[in-house]
């Protein structure tokens, strides 16, 4: 399921942070907290025995321009975006981030597409994948995968990888898959969860806001 975003404005790095340490939310809990129309999930979640409650990032957090757990680093991979809605992907510091002006992000990996040409990455196995990218023209490309089912298996990291490029991607990254996969768009989920426990709570998301939006979720 490939989201193609025109204006890249509308789409920003959600998170409830008041709400870190206490709870997660769904995809679909966090499109309605901040009255977004489309979302899929970002980064990873502390997790212990797959019993997290999708409250604590894993990585490093940037919303609004402000970081949170800056010493939990950026993962395989750190994807934001600047206040000119220009995507930056790489293994960024606290410090780097503030100088590049990013003002949402948040880390997992790796990143896939740098400056219009794979990058280099390694073997992964099929399972069900999340990514997102941005092409020259500044649309954002909100990417999921289903896996784990008898209809779709899921993808490699190089599956995502010539997808994103086929789309025209100049700058793509890989977030959080397995059993957080989720994609939401006008009031449903369009892909299937495979998650035997259901749909996951999660500590961040990248949402599509309605046109002339805001974060006042």
């Amino acid at each position: 399921y490939m989201m193609v975003v025109l204006d890249p404005s509308r789409v920003i790095m959600a998170s409830k942070t008041e709400s870190f340490g206490i709870r997660g939310y769904t995809v679909a809990e966090m499109v309605n907290e901040f009255d977004a129309v489309a979302g899929i999930n970002a980064g990873g979640f502390y997790d212990p025995d797959g019993r997290g409650n999708g409250s604590i990032p894993d990585t490093m957090v940037i919303y609004e321009g402000e970081v949170y757990y800056p010493s939990y680093g950026s993962a395989a991979g750190f994807v934001g975006l600047d206040s000119n809605h220009i995507m930056h992907v790489g293994k960024l510091t606290a410090a780097q981030a503030k100088e590049k002006d990013i003002q949402y992000g948040v880390g997992f990996g790796p990143v896939l597409v740098t400056n219009g040409a794979p990058a280099p990455t390694y073997a992964s196995g099929v399972n069900p994948r999340t990514g997102i990218g941005q092409r020259s023209d500044g649309a954002i490309l909100m990417l999921v995968i289903d896996g784990r089912q008898v209809s779709s298996l899921g993808a490699t990291y190089q599956d995502m990888t010539e997808i994103f490029l086929s789309y025209g991607a100049v700058n793509a990254c890989n977030l959080d898959g397995g059993s957080s996969s989720m994609m939401w768009y006008q009031g449903d989920y369009i892909n299937n969860c495979a998650s035997v426990v259901g749909i996951r709570p999660v500590p961040t998301t990248f949402l599509v806001l309605k046109e002339g939006g805001s974060t006042d979720g």
